[in-house]
């Protein structure tokens, strides 16, 4: 009975010995197997990746982004015994945008233009715009690190047509606006730092401001240039200025926003104590789509410009002009295309 059980027992470790052995060869192999498939998948990387990059080279390197949208708002006021008041009114306004972006290896170039008429019909008065806005800007850029770049900085700013003071009677309405009269240019060169591809803050030391109005009769109002710069026509200012741009195609589903706010510092003044003084100059304008080909639009607009100067209080004291921070704001429903 005991060499049965010693028997039974070798015959037992004999076998889990040879299992154990066959496992192992087992483990070995797919081991092998993987390995092999490994390599394979690491080759059929490397081939895709190689295949990418010789499409990428065959094609044509993509230096420009162009494209805009143009807008046509409408608004429409009746009343009838309407006790709070107001007037009937009709208005359209028209507004545009173009772009055209360079990028190339380590140079960029940024062109915008920014266009806007509008006219309003208010019962009982003449036909008179409400809107009239021309923004041209070009910057030019070269890379100095990964969010910096040496740039060159331009804008000028004017309007289409003739704006008139209201405030006069209708016989006697004067001319205080027109193409080019006023119109501003500055000029800069400094630094433009790009965290992302939404913000950008321009930062110049050396800035040109240029005051045009090419418009005699205007000119001799002495609205946008001050009485003690010899031209009445034209003044050029140097100074620092601060450019900072906000712009998020998508800030939310179908709302867009483009934000620029610019600072200019003029301190070579003659006038000593007008150094201290800043031009503000904001502009933000937000896009709202409700459908393909319809959307409403918001636009506001801040200056303050020590120099120019606007009626304090037409009613109770007509001619007495004062320097103001202006402010507009133009809200649109109506037609809209992207492109």
């Amino acid at each position: 009975m005991r060499i049965i059980k010693i028997t039974v027992f070798t015959l037992f470790v004999s076998s889990s010995f040879y299992t154990n052995a066959q496992n192992e060869a087992a483990i070995v192999e797919k081991e092998a197997e993987l390995k092999k498939l490994v390599a394979s998948m690491d080759s059929l990387t490397k081939l895709k990746g190689n295949i990418e990059g010789a499409i990428k080279a065959l094609k044509p390197v993509q230096k420009w982004q162009t494209g805009g949208f143009q807008s046509l708002n409408f608004n429409q006021v009746g009343l009838n015994n309407w006790s709070k008041g107001g007037v009937n009114s009709i208005s359209i306004t028209a507004l545009g945008n173009l772009f055209a972006n360079y990028k190339f290896n380590n140079w960029s170039w940024e062109n915008n233009l920014d266009m806007a008429y509008g006219l309003i019909k208010n019962e009982g008065e003449e036909l008179r715009k409400n809107e009239d806005k021309i923004d041209l800007m070009t910057k030019v850029g070269r890379r100095a690190s990964k969010r910096f770049n040496w740039a060159a900085f331009a804008r000028l700013e004017t309007q289409f047509a003739e704006g008139f003071d209201f405030s006069a009677p209708e016989e006697d309405r004067p001319v205080i606006s027109n193409f080019f009269a006023p119109a501003y240019l500055k000029a800069t060169a400094g630094i433009d730092y790009k965290p992302d591809d939404k913000i950008s803050i321009y930062i110049s030391p050396f800035a040109g401001k240029f005051t045009f109005v090419n418009d005699d009769s205007i000119a001799a109002m002495r609205l946008y240039i001050p009485d003690e710069v010899e031209n009445p026509n034209f003044r050029s200012e140097f100074g620092a200025m601060l450019s900072a741009t906000y712009q998020n195609k998508e800030v939310i589903k179908n709302l867009g926003l483009r934000s620029r706010l610019e600072l200019f510092n003029n301190y070579t003044d003659p006038n000593r104590p007008n150094r201290k003084n800043i031009d503000v100059d904001w502009q933000t304008i937000i896009d709202m789509k409700f459908a393909k080909y319809f959307g409403a639009n918001l636009f506001t607009h801040l200056i303050y410009d020590h120099d120019t100067k606007v009626e304090i209080d037409p009613e109770n004291q007509p001619g007495r002009t004062g320097v103001r921070t202006q402010f507009k704001e133009v809200f649109g429903v109506g037609f809209s295309y992207k492109f």
